[in-house]
């Protein structure tokens, strides 16, 4: 069970300040108080900082607004307004994704702070003592780290402070990351400390999760040997690639398998859901809001299956040739007709003509238009379809509309005609125009979920996959181009997977010219294996290229895109500066001493 996750009923004991005084005072404030003076007490305070991974920010919103390009696309009207303002560049210092975040990690690490200072009052064993001090300094760690990966430069508090004492100003990104090897030296050093919690804690901390985020740290740094040794020791300490399907690894019967060093653990029977179905699903499936929805670039970097760079031209002669708007017409359903007796597909047809122009239109064939672009998308990377509902693909689905909670066959088209009889169109939530939908973490079957929100699958926050790319990532930049690729093929010919090995040797797409190129091919698995998992905005910051691969480059051709690339509405790069986030106003104007972050208007 994971209750132990959950047990924050005596919250508020832990903090000495109520909800209103977070209001008014710094967010990178809390204080201490004499709650830890039970064991139960102490499993309850150390509860409470695994606690701030549920929120927003955190983890909850992570795969709403990170795919595997930076950033998903987003419905224009989104209830989440951070996505759009950041990528219409109307973003301010004063939005509230910039003072949630920061609030959230700082009550993170005030908790532990507070966890650390007082656990030796609870009369634990050796044992139990030295575990939870290190859960806590890992916590702490993870953070930091965070909070550093985006801010670039953050106040350290490694003790409990009242809210007058926040008066800190920013420490370099230097001596934030050296907090973190600290504290999570300190864990790996510590014997107590269990090196797996696959079979008892399950998900806490562990010292193999602590080397695999000390290693993520030494990648920031550009410490690649020290990076090495320590994603060498997380298979040491009993982690390991998931063995079956790949795409089964996302399924609420899988979560506990030794692929998951650190999860983001949900138990909806125990009363705590996440809300991915609403963000990743259409109405097809529970009702989703298809909030968060594939890049259209992002869909069109999946390789062949046989390693090769895709081009629509190779599928679609003539491609090239044509205006965004004309290429539509490879994407209509069969069957339309001026002379069909439905009104429903006269009227598609007359809409089509007058979008896409009499010329294109002729490229339409009433018979096999659906079998043309789904050939598009059959022979490539195997993930592709596993990650996303792409153009003519099925599934037996689920909406609690339909009579008596019914399941019916559906099928995603373009253009939509009706979800219900006869058509049974896979219906998602924005229908202005023919948007992809997520299927990683989207369960379309009645049973699995009472309702959209309330979802029980675990979110990986540290999986090791992530750490073998890693290291194959840490080995390439160490000049270790044998050993990056020997990594790098253990993710690429898995079960269910199953692309061709690289070599450095012989003829074709898969033999790596050199380390640039191993480098854009490390790029290319972490963003299509890692998609909606949080990860890969962080690394397009690491890697310095969310400019290029979100933006293009700062040009136009940027936005949100219809499956043929039809700019719905576009994104706009509005200076360098905008990959550091900026101290929330707030912030700045409780405490004088922090500095505004450079570039940003406050």
């Amino acid at each position: 069970m994971k209750k132990y996750f959950y047990l924050v009923s005596i919250l508020s004991m832990f903090l000495s300040c109520s909800n209103d005084f977070l209001e008014t005072k710094p967010y990178d404030s809390i204080g201490t108080n004499n709650m830890w003076n039970s064991e139960s007490k102490a499993d309850q305070g150390v509860a409470g900082i695994y606690n701030i991974l549920r929120s927003s920010t955190t983890g909850g919103t992570n795969y709403k607004i990170f795919d595997g390009l930076g950033f998903v696309n987003t419905y224009y009207g989104t209830s989440d307004p951070f996505v759009l303002e950041f990528l219409k560049g109307s973003i301010t210092p004063s939005s509230s994704i910039f003072s949630e975040t920061w609030k959230q990690h700082y009550e993170g690490i005030h908790r532990a702070n507070n966890a650390i200072a007082n656990l030796k009052k609870a009369g634990l064993t050796d044992e139990k003592y030295n575990r939870l001090i290190c859960e806590s300094k890992f916590l702490r760690a993870f953070f930091y780290y965070r909070l550093n990966a985006l801010f670039k430069g953050v106040p350290i508090y490694t003790e409990p402070v009242n809210a007058d004492e926040v008066t800190r100003t920013q420490s370099s990104v230097e001596e934030v990351y050296d907090q973190c090897i600290q504290d999570l030296g300190d864990c790996i050093d510590n014997s107590y400390f269990p090196r797996n919690t696959l079979t008892e804690n399950y998900g806490r901390a562990s010292k193999g999760a602590t080397y695999a985020l000390r290693g993520m740290v030494y990648m920031w740094k550009k410490e690649y040997k020290k990076a090495i040794d320590d994603f060498l020791e997380v298979e040491k300490c009993g982690y390991g690639l998931w063995q079956g399907n790949w795409g089964d690894f996302f399924k609420f019967e899988n979560e506990k398998d030794k692929e998951m060093i650190f999860p983001l653990q949900w138990d909806e029977a125990l009363g705590f859901s996440s809300q991915i179905q609403k963000f990743v699903g259409g109405r097809s499936h529970y009702d989703g809001w298809t909030e968060a929805q594939p890049s259209s670039d992002f869909v069109d970097s999946f390789l062949n299956a046989d390693g090769s760079t895709f081009n629509w031209e190779d599928y679609l002669p003539g491609w090239n040739n044509m205006t965004v708007a004309q290429r539509e017409v490879f994407f209509l359903r069969d069957g339309l007709s001026l002379s069909s007796t439905d009104s429903k597909i006269k009227t598609a047809y007359n809409d089509a003509l007058n979008r896409i122009g009499t010329a294109a239109m002729t490229k339409y064939l009433v018979s096999g238009n659906e079998a043309r672009i789904k050939n598009a998308y059959a022979n490539r990377d195997p993930r592709l379809q596993k990650t996303v509902f792409t153009p003519y693909s099925e599934a037996i689905c689920y909406s609690p509309y339909w009579n008596s909670g019914e399941e019916h066959l559906t099928t995603l088209r373009w253009p939509l005609i009706s979800n219900t009889a006869p058509y049974w169109d896979m219906w998602n939530d924005k229908r202005s125009t023919a948007f992809y939908m997520y299927k990683k973490y989207n369960e379309t079957r009645k049973g699995r979920y009472i309702d959209r929100d309330r979802c029980s699958v675990d979110f990986p926050l540290i999986r090791y996959t992530d750490v073998v790319l890693l290291l194959s990532e840490a080995y390439n930049e160490d000049e270790q181009i044998d050993k990056s690729i020997e990594q790098f093929n253990r993710i690429r010919t898995r079960k269910g997977v199953e692309m061709p090995s690289l070599t450095i040797t012989g003829f074709g797409p898969n033999v790596v010219q050199g380390k640039e190129d191993m480098r854009e091919r490390i790029r290319y698995e972490r963003r299509v294996e890692l998609a909606l998992e949080g990860i890969n905005y962080f690394d397009e910051l690491r890697w310095g290229t969310w400019k290029l691969s979100k933006f293009n480059g700062g040009q136009s051709n940027a936005g949100r895109k219809s499956w043929w690339g039809y700019i719905e509405t576009s994104y706009y790069w509005k200076g360098d500066y905008i990959t550091t986030w900026p101290v929330p106003t707030k912030e700045v104007q409780m405490n004088p001493n922090l500095k505004p972050t450079a570039g940003w208007s406050y």
